[in-house]
């Protein structure tokens, strides 16, 4: 877990070395500069900046998605879907993550002209990730002319649709290198895996999967789906993808959602948790009853309320309090809603950032460390259940064989599962084996109710609500299927929370930047209407 402190200084030396211009993706050749790295050094540079690049928190681009999911609201232009090419978070994400494809594509030339055939394999499984989120984000982006360590000063812009089938020729490609035997294999250098070569096979697999549900809408993907579940090999329990974070904060390699919203020098925090994420969490949910009657365990370990019945005052006079829980409306032009509760609003608990659990004896979060809030949740990009949800889905749109239902419980409890890592990491309690099953159960007892339209709602809400923190993957759900049912301010009752924007459907090109450096730039997008090619 500490291997992150060891390497996060490796993150300048990039630039020191390669020298990347991350807007035109050109690679300077300076010659008093050496123009070969040590691949390890390669593979924890494009690591960290993937993950921080999709994560949550700056500069990730869960980062405006989670407000778009309507897991957290946040006083940004993102509470209006403004998402402009101006904004740090896809500005800075777009520069890291080619940063990030240019150290891999030098790294599987290095690796492979000196058979480290494993090196290899892991860059390029690493760079199909990064290029799949970048063309869900996105839709049209540089690929054939970025996928290669060459010096291309203005690379073309790619069509979605003519690069995802690249990316699974890419991930095998990958799993064959994987096989071969290798000079030299990856292990503390590899932040993910710590080079285990059997867990990026897995993931790998999963990946491939992932994507071939990303398409299914558009493309009929049912002998490759279920030629994929016939091989098997897939991620098990312990198998996430994710990045563990460190609870060092000199130097500062804490998760970003914590750094942000933890800490004491911060005048007003990031997240606020959105109240439809919380009602529905409830049970409580008026907007979107799926889930009425069933309380979520997880609330506690979710979020924290700095408010509690020792303490609470609030701040100032508050938009929305439930309980001790105080947040503010997406959208919402109210006469509270500008008012400084940066010691009194409800922020991200234990799971996902390594925050605070919540035992109900709120404090102001400003400083809190230690055993009780540490910093150290790991980014979770693809974790086992997300994966399960996945397999889910498929069977329940009989686009891939497998029951449906066990599937699906097997996904919840899974989800659970990792929720009960953290709070033994975080010396939390753990949720009871019986608080576990109640509430699984009742899900459950709605989903033989249900329809089949109703049966995929379900999952994708239950996928939904156990992949808080990585919102991205719930904003490609959303945009694919339709649900979870997402709020809608216009509709909500609320005279002061209005949106006259569409929802976006794709991320803006980074300006300046792209468009203005690059000629072969397409026209900035129209976030809400131009759709990525997945999008039925």
């Amino acid at each position: 877990m500490n291997r992150i402190h060891t390497y996060i200084k490796y993150a300048v030396l990039t630039v020191a070395t390669l020298l990347l211009n991350a807007c035109n993706l050109d690679i300077n050749t300076d010659p008093n500069n050496p123009s070969s790295v040590n691949t390890g050094q390669l593979l924890t540079n494009a690591q960290l900046d993937i993950v921080n690049s999709l994560g949550s928190g700056p500069p990730g681009l869960s980062n405006p998605a989670g407000v778009f999911v309507h897991q957290v609201t946040q006083r940004s232009t993102n509470d209006q879907y403004a998402i402009t090419g101006q904004d740090f978070s896809g500005t800075q994400a777009w520069a890291n993550m080619y940063r990030a494809i240019q150290n891999l594509n030098i790294l599987e030339e290095q690796a492979t002209a000196s058979q480290q055939f494993s090196y290899a394999g892991v860059a390029q499984i690493m760079e199909a990730l990064a290029f799949s989120y970048m063309v869900d984000v996105w839709g049209e982006i540089p690929f054939t002319e970025a996928a290669t360590a060459a010096k291309i000063q203005f690379p073309k812009f790619d069509k979605g649709q003519d690069i995802y089938p690249q990316l699974i020729t890419m991930i095998d490609e990958g799993i064959a290198n994987l096989a071969k035997t290798s000079a030299l294999s990856p292990r503390t250098d590899d932040l993910i895996y710590n080079g285990n070569l059997v867990r990026w096979r897995q993931f790998a697999k999963s990946l491939k999967l992932k994507l071939y549900n990303q398409i299914r809408l558009v493309q009929n993907v049912t002998t490759q789906v279920n030629a994929l579940i016939a091989e098997g090999d897939f991620m098990t329990s312990g198998g996430n993808f994710s990045l563990n974070y460190t609870t060092s904060s000199a130097p500062d390699n804490r998760h970003p959602a914590f750094r942000e919203d933890y800490n004491i020098t911060t005048s007003g925090r990031d997240n606020y948790i959105s109240p439809y994420f919380h009602e529905i969490m409830l049970g409580t949910s008026v907007l979107n009853p799926i889930l009425t009657g069933v309380q979520d365990p997880r609330i506690p370990y979710y979020y924290f309320n700095q408010l509690s019945a020792a303490r609470p005052n609030a701040q100032n006079p508050v938009e929305y309090r439930n309980g001790n829980f105080v947040s503010i409306y997406f959208s919402s032009q109210g006469p509270n809603q500008g008012f400084d509760q940066s010691s009194s609003l409800t922020i991200v608990g234990l799971y996902y950032c390594g925050g605070r659990f919540d035992d109900g004896n709120g404090v102001t979060a400003a400083g809190v460390s230690g055993a009780s809030a540490r910093g150290d949740g790991p980014q979770r990009i693809l974790p086992y259940h997300s994966h399960l949800f996945t397999r889910a889905e498929l069977a329940q749109t009989a686009t891939g064989t497998g029951n449906a239902k066990q599937l699906f419980t097997d996904a919840m409890n899974a989800a659970f599962a990792e929720v009960n890592a953290a709070a033994s990491r975080g010396g939390a309690p753990a949720i009871t084996t019986a608080a576990i099953k109640e509430y699984v159960d009742a899900v459950l007892v709605k989903y033989d109710a249900a329809s089949d339209s109703g049966k995929l709602e379900l999952i994708m809400t239950e996928k939904w609500i156990s992949n808080f923190g990585f919102a991205l993957e719930s904003y490609n759900d959303i945009r694919r299927t339709g649900f979870p049912k997402i709020y809608d301010p216009n509709t909500d009752a609320l005279a002061f929370t209005n949106v006259n924007r569409g929802y976006p459907q794709s991320y803006p090109y980074p300006v300046p930047g792209e468009l203005q450096l690059n000629p072969n730039a397409p026209k900035q997008r129209v976030v809400a209407t131009d759709k990525v090619f997945w999008q039925k």
